[in-house]
């Protein structure tokens, strides 16, 4: 109830505020966003006041390991630059200025019934809808993320593989395969139906244990150790970046080994689990 009630505040306050500023003022935005035009750069002391206490909240997250709430903290977010990121930029920064609005400013106009965030959140809608569909087209001309990143000698983690890389998992010694992965993350292609069959096409045992970013429950994390030790050789596991596969074998070592080792072992990869430190030692105390 605390979390759902700071929630209310929290999302109260941001949509307040973004009225105040004018941020659902479509005129302004697009007025700050013609740097060749006629500029106002009258946003920028919006954008700043958001960016100086968002850094002053990541200084204070980066000390801590649970929040007021006692609730884990999310993971660092990650700092790849690559092509997805650039693209993906350039084209909500296109959509912003032809239409002046984002996500949190078009729900906000909702409030005043505003016709343009209507249109606009439909469009939005479908897009969604859409661009999981358009993934196989990406992921058949991208290269495969896939890193065999051991954790011990019997349990390696990874980003997401291709079908491609089922091969070569094979041919590295690996007996069984776990996908962390929920469907709903990914294209049909690379969805536990089709990694199913592939896997055990090359002779892998195949194992699909879905976690939720933030929400790895205990029942997953029995399933992941009931996996691992039913393997009759090595285990590989994925997820999107493979941090959640490292956050659930480190809570199913819990009491086996020294909580220290469950997170500095991981962080050798970039994987920083400290905000799970409470979590883990809880369950090495069950």
């Amino acid at each position: 109830m605390a979390r759902l009630l700071t929630a209310l505040i929290a999302g109260g306050l941001f949509g307040t505020g973004l009225l105040i500023s004018g941020m659902t003022d479509t005129l302004k935005v697009q007025g700050w966003l013609d740097v060749f035009g006629t500029w106002d750069p009258t946003l920028a002391f919006v954008l700043g006041g958001a960016i100086l206490p968002m850094a002053v909240a990541w200084r204070v997250a980066a000390r801590r390991k649970t929040s007021f709430l006692a609730r884990p903290l999310p993971a660092p977010p990650c700092r790849t630059l690559d092509t997805n990121l650039v693209a993906g930029s350039v084209l909500f920064g296109m959509g912003w200025a032809l239409v002046g609005l984002c996500p949190g400013p078009a729900l906000a106009s909702l409030g005043f019934g505003g016709c343009g965030g209507v249109v606009f959140l439909i469009a939005m809608t479908a897009a969604m809808v859409v661009a999981p569909g358009l993934r196989p087209l990406e992921t058949a001309t991208q290269r495969s993320k896939m890193e065999i990143r051991a954790l011990t000698p019997a349990y390696a983690v990874s980003p997401q593989i291709e079908l491609s890389d089922i091969a070569a998992i094979k041919a590295a010694g690996f007996t069984t395969l776990i996908d962390n992965r929920p469907d709903g993350e990914i294209p049909a292609t690379l969805q536990t139906a089709a990694m199913r069959r592939a896997a055990e096409a090359a002779g892998l045992t195949f194992v699909a244990i879905p976690l939720l970013p933030g929400n790895i429950t205990d029942a997953n994390i029995k399933d992941q150790a009931a996996a691992a030790t039913a393997s009759k050789g090595p285990v590989f596991a994925y997820c999107a970046s493979g941090n959640r596969c490292s956050q659930v074998w480190a809570m199913m070592q819990a009491g086996h080994q020294p909580t220290d080792m469950l997170i500095s072992i991981p962080a050798k990869f970039g994987y920083q689990l400290e905000a799970l430190r409470p979590r883990i030692d809880a369950l090495a105390k069950s």
